[in-house]
């Protein structure tokens, strides 16, 4: 049964501000000594513990803050608007680093509250069995708070500050950085005290509650980053070395085996069909986010942000195209039979040998067909707009019949989920919505095929009927744009069909935080650290080979081949979870990946692999700031002199 888990909208566990601000409603408080009396107001208090997990940057609904946003800081995803911090512009006062410095620390401090008041026999009003229970969810979540204070902000042994005791005032945050592995050795104790409890379960039926297989899900995780060290040096832009604590990955090992001892492992009914609603308590999602489109705040807006215009709830409104699968990411789905990576010279050859400006010339849509004009002179008017944009050397590629089946055959013979994550150019059918025909009552799903160039972002199925334009079902998909609708690669992951939704930002979709195909990615790479090739395949060919996937089975040459491997199938498997960025920075990867040209490709570029965007793309990595460290916000700095400014960061 889904239960969304929502705190007292009152509750101030205390009433400090800056890295403690609670923002609830001051007329209808809780004081924190109350606040553990009966077991109604203990379980609202254990869950503004979860509720942080909304507020920081990724399971958000802010544009700025959500998963999209966040996942557009790594290789996977591009932006329409680039933040500062691809962009290269981000200092220590960015928003990006306040915003998460304080709502970590604000779960930090409510588990704390929660912690001290549940470690007393007898507290919190409810029976002891609850108690205990309750005592190792505010365990793992202040465990959860700090693992990513420590991988974004404490990396290179800084460290943060370290807060295990309720603080009554503001004028208590003034802690100095406790060292990374303090940090680091805290987590594991809070984690172990939750394995080691009886009344903690292993596996929760409750979507949304952490459970014991988190617990080993989590320490598996630090124990990876303890045992393989990727040691990034920012003024080459590279990892110069990997330090290796073989201790440390047999631990990983043996925390990622016991996940599935806990009841976890892979979904067997398909891999789209793991990211509905009717699927997110199945045996593969370990811990999530438990989302509702029947309260506003509490729904899933990646649909909101990664949908087009034919993407609409029933309150009408439609998605705004924000976010776009990478070209890098698209082109790392391997073939399927062929048991190699894909190639676009096999599709068109001499493809990267014109310039990237040129190439838009193989995304048009046919202008004949059975050679017939096809479709309206507006229509054909747009398709020759966009030849005469190309070099006049090249304007002779475009098949005026025959353009749409050229590029078709990308995306044949390819890994299943690229069709299942992704909605790609003269592919399959998207089922959407058309905001004008809701309007008018008719809630009859829509057919879209993605194809270019296409009006603006309104450009209705009625309209598309006219004359002029001369498209029937299945429509010209809808994206954003004024006068001309831009064109790049679409998520399908997380984006309703027909009008599956109440709210169009409010998907009721949980997020996964840890699914068990990412544990055995993590647990693949401490064997391949620790020199186990065949036991690392073994791994990484149990996501690959799942039913629906059925990709063909890996064997490795070398750990370098395992480790480049590995992190291509995390690309692939775990896009638009908000597991990305975070993977990159750990293996040292970000600069190079997202930052620099990668595959061909230039992160976030107005133009890439032929695809237009009217955006401000493009990624720089600083000149002046280490990005591969997050900075403790100037802010914090400010208000407690007792913090150390980062290291390699201006203030």
């Amino acid at each position: 049964m889904k239960k969304i888990i929502l705190p007292f909208i009152g509750l101030a566990l205390c009433g400090l501000q800056s890295c403690v601000d609670l923002d609830m409603a001051p007329h209808n408080q809780v004081a924190s000594g109350n606040m553990w009396t009966n077991s109604t107001l203990t379980n609202q208090g254990v869950a503004a513990i979860y509720q942080r997990l909304r507020g920081w940057g990724v399971y958000n609904q802010d544009y700025s803050n959500a998963t999209p946003a966040f996942e557009a800081l790594g290789m996977t995803t591009d932006p329409y608007r680039t933040p500062p911090y691809t962009k290269g512009t981000a200092g220590s006062s960015d928003g990006l680093f306040s915003n998460a410095w304080k709502n970590f620390y604000e779960g930090v401090h409510r588990a704390n509250d929660a912690i001290q008041a549940l470690s007393q026999p007898g507290g919190g009003g409810v029976d002891d069995e609850t108690r205990l229970r309750l005592l190792c969810e505010s365990k793992f979540l202040r465990a959860f708070y700090y693992t990513r204070l420590n991988e974004l902000f404490g990396r290179y042994g800084l460290g943060v500050p370290l807060y295990l005791e309720p603080l009554e005032s503001v004028d208590e945050c003034t802690k100095s950085q406790s060292p990374e592995s303090e940090v680091w050795a805290q987590v594991i104790q809070d984690l172990t005290d939750c394995i080691n409890e009886p009344n903690f379960p292993d596996y929760y039926q409750e979507t949304g509650r952490a459970c014991k297989g988190a617990a080993y899900t989590l320490r598996g995780r630090v124990y990876l980053m303890l045992g393989a060290k990727y040691n990034y040096d920012n003024t080459v832009g590279t990892v110069t070395s990997t330090s290796i604590d073989q201790d440390m990955l047999r631990k990983a090992v043996a925390d990622f085996e016991k996940v599935g001892e806990c009841g976890f492992g892979l979904f067997q009914n398909g891999y789209k069909e793991i990211f509905t609603e009717e699927n997110e308590g199945c045996e593969e999602i370990i811990f999530a986010v438990s989302n509702t489109d029947k309260m506003e705040g509490y729904g899933n807006a990646t649909q909101r942000y990664c949908g087009t215009r034919s993407m609409v709830g029933h309150d009408g409104v439609e998605g705004w195209s924000y976010f776009a699968p990478s070209n890098a990411l698209v082109d790392m789905y391997e073939y399927k039979d062929e048991q190699r990576d894909f190639d676009w010279n096999d599709i068109i050859p001499g493809y990267f040998d014109i310039p990237a400006n040129d190439r838009l010339i193989y995304f048009l849509r046919d202008s004949v067909a059975n050679g017939q004009p096809l479709g309206g002179t507006e229509l054909r008017k747009m398709i020759r707009q966009k030849i005469n944009i190309v070099s006049e050397g090249n304007r002779s590629l475009y098949l005026p019949e025959g353009n749409e089946a050229r590029l078709k055959k990308a995306w044949e013979n390819r890994d299943p989920r690229l069709r299942y994550n992704v909605i790609l150019p003269y592919d399959e059918v998207y089922l959407g919505g058309d905001a004008q025909r809701l309007n008018a009552g008719d809630m009859n799903p829509v057919p879209y095929v993605f194809r270019w160039p296409v009006k603006q972002q309104r450009h209705y199925v009625d309209l598309q009927e006219d004359p002029s334009w001369g498209v029937t079902a299945p429509y010209d998909l809808m994206q954003d744009g004024s006068s001309e609708a831009e064109f790049a690669y679409r998520y399908r992951k997380f984006v309703m069909e027909g009008y599956e939704c109440e709210y169009a930002q409010n998907s009721p979709i949980d997020e996964p935080v840890f699914r068990y195909a990412y544990v055995l990615l993590m647990w693949a790479e401490a064997l391949a650290q620790l020199d186990d090739l065949n036991g690392a395949a073994e791994k990484v060919n149990m996501v690959r080979q799942r039913p629906s996937v059925e990709m063909w089975p890996y064997t490795f040459t070398s750990k370098e081949d395992a480790l480049n491997k590995i992190r291509n199938e995390s690309r692939r498997e775990l896009c638009m979870e908000g597991v990305n960025f975070f993977e990159e920075l750990r293996w040292g990867t970000l600069r190079e990946t997202e930052f620099e040209p990668f595959m061909n490709y230039i992160a976030g570029a107005k133009t890439c692999n032929g695809i237009q965007s009217s955006g401000n793309g493009g990624a720089s990595w600083s000149t002046t700031n280490d990005y591969s460290i997050w900075p403790v916000p100037s802010t914090e700095v400010e208000k407690n002199p007792n913090l150390q400014k980062t290291p390699g960061w201006l203030y």
